[in-house]
């Protein structure tokens, strides 16, 4: 009979490591996925402030190309005066 209490005991113990292990590896396993949303965030916006890079630049090149047309409107309005 005691034999009997000592196995319960040992595999009792045994479940308990076991989900203890599980815990560990999910609780790993959950770091892991937050560290790559992290990371995925931090790619997002990175892309993000490219784009917005790029339309500031676009938007710079409009407006110089506005400038000189109006610096050429300007100078014709001069000559035809």
């Amino acid at each position: 009979m005691k034999n009997n209490k000592g196995y319960r005991n040992s595999e009792g113990t045994e479940s308990v490591s076991q989900a203890a292990k599980l815990a560990v590896i999910a609780g790993a396993i959950t770091t892991l996925g937050d560290a790559l949303a992290t990371i995925a965030a931090g790619l997002a916006l990175e892309d993000e402030l490219k784009e917005i890079k790029s339309k500031n630049n676009d938007m710079d090149k409009l407006q110089k190309q506005i400038d000189d047309l109006n610096y050429e409107m300007k100078q014709l309005k001069k000559m035809f005066r």
